[in-house]
């Protein structure tokens, strides 16, 4: 199988991610003319979906990267179902149901009965095992992961995720399909817990949250570290670039007597359990670290959505 071989495409899930995958794929795969059907078992979550969807369409349309009759050809190209027998003909399925992974050996197994043996199935799961997900499966080759970022009709990466017996064909088509929708596919070779960006994030959380437990720096103080130092300098140079600047003898002296007392907690803090005791559960409570009271959330994400697009189109000036 090549990309062109691809015609159908199942999503299974209309949540958080699945609206927005089936919108890139729309939007972007326009000269490959995908068919995408989106399924979900509950009307009113497909409703809530074909709302998020129109908001969706209307940002994109703002942008005026894309008009509006290019924008009515890729809805018309998504489909809601809500059965499984009407993605029978898909050559991809796209599973973003919940984060559990007795639901996703469930689904592939009963979704293996219905779509041809060719058809690549792929899961967006953040962090759990593909070699797992795929032992149900009569074709472990063909199921690979494919970890969308939120929100996947901004973010540009995806990381492609090789179970233990994915096969090359099938990582080939997914990276050709991701790159010609515009994404940044990156390959994760093992199949390791969290992958590779959430365990990124989990080591700068893990330190974080050391300093706060340990008084080292308020919260106010921690953020400015982050952005204005080794935040400020990612958009524009690469990581590695930063060591290289460095000198890889001066990082590995610092990195010598640094490893050591970094902090190697292999459970959360204890203060994170009293935050949520006290349902102090970020912006769903309208209070975290930050307070949130006082804003109007849904028009802070428009503008940090709108400013993190005009952040991409800079730093690929930098690639």
């Amino acid at each position: 199988m090549d990309l062109n071989s691809i015609k159908n495409i199942g999503i299974v899930g209309v949540g958080v991610m699945g609206p927005g995958i089936a919108e890139i794929l729309a939007i972007f795969g326009s000269s490959f003319d995908f068919s995408i059907k989106l399924f979900d078992i509950s009307s009113e979550a497909i409703e809530n979906a074909q709302k998020r969807m129109e908001e969706d369409f209307t940002k994109v349309e703002s942008v005026g990267i894309f008009s509006s009759d290019d924008l009515k050809v890729a809805r018309d190209r998504i489909q809601f179902v809500s059965e499984l027998n009407d993605l029978s003909e898909s050559q991809l399925i796209i599973e973003v149901i919940p984060e559990k992974i007795e639901l996703k050996q469930k689904f592939f197994k009963e979704i293996e009965g219905i779509v041809s043996s060719d058809t690549i199935l792929a899961t967006n799961s953040s962090g759990l095992s593909i070699s797992e997900i795929a032992k149900v499966t009569q074709n472990p080759e063909r199921v690979i992961g494919t970890h969308f970022m939120n929100p996947p009709l901004l973010m540009p990466l995806v990381e492609i995720v090789k179970g233990a017996q994915t096969s090359d064909e099938t990582i080939a088509v997914i990276t050709d399909l991701l790159t010609n929708v515009n994404k940044r596919p990156v390959l994760v070779k093992k199949d390791i817990p969290g992958y590779v960006h959430n365990r990124l994030q989990a080591a700068v959380f893990r330190e974080l949250m050391y300093l706060v437990d340990n008084e080292v720096m308020d919260v106010n103080d921690l953020e400015t570290t982050v952005r204005y130092g080794l935040g400020l300098r990612l958009p524009v140079m690469k990581v590695f670039e930063m060591v290289d600047l460095m000198g890889i003898d001066t990082i590995k002296n610092v990195l010598s007597y640094l490893y050591p007392a970094l902090d190697r907690s292999i459970q959360p803090p204890e203060f994170l359990e009293k935050m949520i005791k006290e349902e102090t559960l970020g912006v769903k409570s309208g209070k975290g670290f930050h307070d949130y009271t006082t804003k109007d959330m849904t028009e802070s994400m428009r503008e940090k959505e709108a400013a993190t697009f005009q952040l991409l189109m800079m730093m690929q000036q930098y690639d």
